[in-house]
């Protein structure tokens, strides 16, 4: 396909089914010098500006659901785009490895919402800006408790088990570490939390992010080359896989003599597709 303005504006904001954090919390959440944690777009951490995105996020960044109950999500254009700039020209790779610090972000998030949770005085605040009152109805308050300590508690145990102590460096990550833990560790398990946190190891092999443009082509894929390619089928789980590691709402149920994987499972299997057109 031609390479068009609408297809790089899809690109950098396509709904994979990535469900990361309440556009309202993340939105409410500080920095440790008391900025606000969306006040730069992200950019500290080496995300690249998208004007065009009305919630100050980044390329790969996106909102989803309907107004007031949106969710950042993540696309796979977050970690593969580049920019360079050479004599005061902007040139905009898409596709190209990111220099991203998504190790850095994981953590400055979790320590944010831990922040947010460790007093009722701070997250008074917290609780008046995602309720949008200064004197919020204490039900309301108890409830947005309840589900932000749910939400912590699987993100937190995830980061405290899976980050590296030394990180992975800007541009690089661990993802197949990272997809592998989540799954094992955060989905399988039994409800109400879902977690089996003993599975969850140390996500220790980063590698830079690769470019995209010739991914459907290859017979394999992975830096070690253990997945094969070159089917439609083939490319979907490729693109299942990127964003499970990315946070997708993923909860499998037995029902029976069998396992439902699709019920509780937000990828968008659409739009998971049609990466395969670009």
């Amino acid at each position: 396909m031609d390479w068009t303005a609408a297809a790089r504006a899809d690109f950098y904001s396509c709904d994979q089914g990535s469900r990361l954090i309440s556009l309202s919390w993340m939105q409410a959440l500080k920095q440790t010098n008391g900025q606000p944690f969306l006040a730069d777009g992200l950019s500290r951490y080496g995300y690249l500006r998208n004007p065009a995105n009305t919630a100050n996020l980044p390329v790969g960044f996106h909102a989803s659901g309907p107004q007031d109950f949106q969710v950042v999500g993540m696309t796979c254009s977050a970690c593969h785009s580049r920019q360079i700039e050479v004599d005061g020209k902007v040139y905009r790779v898409d596709g190209g490895p990111g220099f991203g610090d998504f190790y850095a972000l994981l953590g400055d998030l979790d320590k944010a919402v831990g922040d947010v949770i460790a007093s009722d005085s701070s997250f008074a605040p917290f609780s008046a800006a995602v309720l949008r009152s200064a004197t919020p109805d204490a039900a309301d308050v108890a409830d947005l408790r309840r589900q932000v300590d749910g939400w912590y508690l699987r993100f937190h145990t995830l980061m405290v088990r899976a980050l590296p102590k030394n990180g992975w460096g800007v541009g690089r990550l661990d993802a197949v570490g990272m997809i592998f833990k989540r799954i094992s560790g955060l989905d399988i398990g039994p409800p109400p939390d879902f977690m089996i946190p003993e599975n969850m190891k140390t996500a220790d092999a980063p590698v830079r992010y690769p470019f995209l443009w010739n991914s459907p082509r290859q017979d394999k894929r992975q830096w070690p080359g253990f997945a094969k390619d070159g089917s439609d089928i083939l490319g979907l789980a490729r693109n299942v896989g990127e964003v499970l590691g990315v946070f997708t709402t993923f909860e499998p149920m037995r029902q029976g003599a069998i396992i439902n994987f699709l019920d509780n499972n937000s990828a968008n299997f659409d739009g998971l597709s049609e990466l395969e057109t670009w």
